[in-house]
C-alpha cells in the first residue's frame, strides 16, 4: 500500500474515531440536561411531576411497593408526604406522613379532601397508573397553609396601623415561622397595609401582575393566593416562599432551565476542546516527529553529511535494532527508502568527484610533463643549434631538426587531443560523410597501423568480410582516430606477444543494414574499475609519465566520435582472458558486391 493510501486510511480513521467520540460526548451532555431538567421540574412540580417518576419507578416486592430512595429524598425536602393506597381507600404504606393524616379513605373523603370542599389541612395530588397488572394509587400532600391563613384574615376584618396589619399573636407567630406574608390591597391594587413582607414583593399590583404570580409561582418564588371582598373593593393577599426555590420577586436574569443548557454546551465544547488539542498533540508526535526527522536528514545532506542523524542513544530513529521500521516512521517507508538511495547516490558522486578531481590533477600533471619532456628536447636542440662555438654538421642538424619534429609532433598530437575530447563534449556532427569501401579502407588503415615501430610487426590481424564490397557513407577522418585509438590502447597496454584481431561484419546480411567493426586482443585484460572507468577523459590506466605516448584520452575520444557518426561502442572483457571491443552501426545502409543502396 502506497504512502498516499496509508495516510488518506488513517486520517479517515482518526476523523471518525474523533467524531464518535464527539458524538458520544454530546450524547452525555444532552442526557445530563434532561436529567437536570427533570430535577427542576421535580423540584417546582412535584405533584404533577415527581408522583408519575415515582410510579415509574416503583417494584413490588415480598416486602411492599419500594420507591426510588431520590424521590423519596426530595418529597421530604419539599414537606410534604406521601401515601399509596389500594382498591378500598386502605393506605399500604407511607412516607414522612404526619399523625393527623387519616390511615384509611372513603371514596367520597378522599374526593372532598382533593377537591377542597371539606377543609383539610394538607395540599392533595392523586395519581392513578397501572403497571404490571396492579393498580397504583398514590396520594402525595404538601402542608396546605394558606388556604386556612386568607380565610381568618380577610373575615377578621384585622385593622392596620401605619401601613402595619395588627394581627393576633398567635396567629403573627404563624405566620413569621411558615415564611407567609399578608397584604391588603385597595380596589387600584395598591397596598393599603401588609404583614411579614419580604422587600422582593411588590407594594403594587396590576392586573397582569396578580395574575402571573397567582398563575406562575416557580418564576417569582412565592406560592400567592388572594381574595377578594365585592362590599370594600380590597383584595387580601397571602403568600408563602416556595420550598426548595430562592425567592427574589422577579424573573431571574438566566431561567434556571437556560443556565443548565450553558452550562452543559460550555462543557461539551470544552471536552472537544480538549479532545482535539490531545489528537493534535498525538498527530504532532506520530507524524510531526517523522517529518522532522527527514527535514533534519535532508539538511545534513545539504551540508554534505550523509548518514541518517541518530538519537541521543546512537540508535536510528526510524527503524528497531532488529531492523524493522517503528511504528510512526512505518507509512513513510518509502520516503525515507528514497532518502536513503539519494544519501547513497549523493556520497556516491562526492567520493566520485573527489577521485576525479585526484585524477584530473595526476593527469594535469602527466600532460604537463610530456608537453614540457619535448619542449625540453626542442629547446635543449635549438640551443645547441644557435651556440656559435659550435660548428655542426649537415648530418648532425639533419638529426637535430627530425628529432625537434618528432618531438613537435607529439605537442600538436597532446593539444589535439585536449581540442576533440572538448568539441566532442559541445556536441559536434562529422563535417560531411563520404561513400567508403569499408573491406579496403580497413585493410589499408591497419597496414598503417601495423608500421608503427612501437606496436611491432605481426601483431594486428585483419579479417574481412565475406562479402567482396561493403559501401557505407561515413566521415573516415574520425574513424580512422576512432580505429588508431583502440589499436594503439590494445597493443600499448598490454604484453609485447598480444595480438589485435579486427574484424568487420555486417550485421543483417538480409537487408543489407548494420555494420560492426570488432577488435579482439588477447592480453591481459581489464578488471571491473579499469572497464567502468575506460572512456573518461581523465582516465588512464597508468599515468602519463609512464608512457611517453598517448594523452589519456584515446578512448574517450573514441567513444564520443563514435557516438557522433550514429554509432555505439561496446566492450567485452575478462581479466586475463583478453578484450573485445565492438563499433556498432545498426542502421546504417550497406551496398555490397553492387548492389544499390536504399534511398
Amino acid at each position: 500500500m502506497n504512502m498516499k493510501r496509508q495516510l488518506t486510511l488513517r486520517f479517515i480513521l482518526q476523523l471518525a474515531v474523533a467524531g464518535t467520540i464527539v458524538l458520544l460526548m454530546s450524547a452525555v451532555a444532552v442526557i445530563w440536561m434532561l436529567q437536570k431538567f427533570n430535577e427542576i421540574s421535580i423540584t417546582r412540580d412535584f405533584a404533577s411531576v415527581g408522583l408519575e417518576r415515582l410510579v415509574e419507578s416503583s417494584e413490588l416486592g415480598a416486602e411492599g411497593i419500594r420507591f426510588d430512595p431520590s424521590l423519596l429524598k426530595q418529597v421530604k425536602e419539599n414537606g410534604g408526604w406521601l401515601q399509596s393506597l389500594d382498591e378500598k381507600g386502605q393506605v399500604e404504606s407511607s412516607y414522612n406522613t404526619p399523625a393527623d393524616v387519616p390511615k384509611q379513605y372513603g371514596p367520597g373523603e378522599l374526593v372532598a379532601y382533593w377537591t377542597g370542599k371539606q377543609p383539610f389541612a394538607y395540599h392533595l395530588a392523586i395519581w392513578i397508573e397501572q403497571k404490571d397488572g396492579r393498580l397504583y394509587t398514590l396520594v402525595y400532600g404538601a402542608p396546605n397553609i394558606i388556604q386556612p391563613l386568607l380565610t381568618q384574615v380577610s373575615d377578621g376584618g384585622f385593622a392596620a396601623q401605619g401601613g402595619q396589619l395588627l394581627l393576633p399573636d398567635a396567629m403573627a407567630y404563624e405566620l413569621r415561622q411558615g415564611q407567609v406574608f399578608v397584604q391588603l390591597l385597595d380596589r387600584a391594587g395598591t397596598e393599603l397595609a401588609s404583614y411579614n413582607k419580604p422587600d422582593a414583593i411588590p407594594g403594587q399590583y396590576s392586573v397582569q401582575e396578580l395574575v402571573l404570580r397567582t398563575l406562575y409561582s416557580d418564576r417569582y418564588g412565592y406560592l400567592i393566593q388572594s381574595s377578594y371582598n365585592e362590599q370594600t373593593k380590597q383584595t387580601w393577599i397571602v403568600g408563602q416562599k416556595n420550598a426548595g426555590t430562592a425567592a427574589t420577586g422577579k424573573e431571574p436574569l438566566i431561567p434556571a432551565e437556560a443556565q443548565i443548557v450553558i452550562i452543559g454546551v460550555i462543557a461539551m465544547f470544552a471536552a472537544m476542546l480538549i479532545l482535539f488539542l490531545l489528537l493534535s498533540l498525538w498527530q504532532a508526535r506520530r507524524f510531526g516527529a517523522p517529518l522532522l526527522h527527514m527535514l533534519v536528514w535532508l539538511d545534513a545532506i545539504g551540508n554534505a553529511v550523509y548518514q541518517e542523524p541518530l538519537d541521543r542513544k546512537g540508535l536510528s530513529r526510524s527503524r528497531m535494532p532488529s531492523g524493522k521500521w517503528r511504528r510512526r516512521y512505518r507509512v513513510f517507508a518509502d520516503v525515507i527508502l528514497s532518502i536513503d538511495k539519494l544519501s547513497a547516490a549523493l556520497q556516491r558522486e562526492q567520493e566520485l568527484r573527489k577521485q576525479t578531481e585526484s585524477l584530473r590533477e595526476e593527469w594535469i600533471a602527466g600532460v604537463t610533463h610530456d608537453l614540457k619532456t619535448p619542449l625540453s628536447s626542442i629547446t635543449g636542440y635549438a640551443h645547441l643549434l644557435a651556440e656559435p662555438k659550435y660548428e655542426w654538421s649537415q648530418a648532425d642538424v639533419r638529426k637535430f631538426s627530425e628529432t625537434m619534429l618528432d618531438k613537435s609532433a607529439h605537442m600538436d598530437m597532446l593539444i589535439s587531443d585536449l581540442a576533440m575530447t572538448y568539441r566532442l563534449k559541445t556536441g559536434i556532427l562529422p563535417p560531411e560523410v563520404e561513400e567508403v569501401e569499408l573491406n579496403a579502407w580497413l585493410r589499408d588503415t591497419l597496414q598503417l597501423a601495423a608500421d608503427d615501430p612501437l606496436f611491432g610487426k605481426g601483431r594486428i590481424r585483419y579479417q574481412a568480410s565475406a562479402q567482396k564490397a561493403v559501401l557505407v557513407q561515413l566521415y573516415t577522418p574520425w574513424l580512422e582516430r576512432v580505429v588508431n585509438n583502440i589499436t594503439a590502447n590494445a597493443l600499448l597496454h598490454n604484453s609485447p606477444d598480444t595480438v589485435l584481431t579486427v574484424s568487420l561484419i555486417i550485421s543483417d546480411e538480409k537487408r543489407n543494414r548494420g555494420v560492426t567493426i570488432e577488435f579482439a586482443d588477447n592480453g591481459g585484460g581489464m578488471d571491473e574499475n579499469t572497464l567502468n572507468r575506460l572512456f573518461e577523459r581523465y582516465y588512464r590506466g597508468t599515468d602519463t609519465a609512464s608512457s611517453p605516448n598517448g594523452s589519456g584520452l584515446g578512448m574517450a575520444i573514441a567513444k564520443g566520435l563514435t557516438e557522433a557518426m550514429g554509432g555505439k561502442i561496446t566492450v567485452v572483457t575478462t581479466p586475463g582472458q583478453g578484450t573485445i571491443i565492438r563499433l556498432n552501426w545498426s542502421d546504417i545502409k550497406v551496398r555490397a558486391d553492387g548492389a544499390g543502396l536504399d534511398a
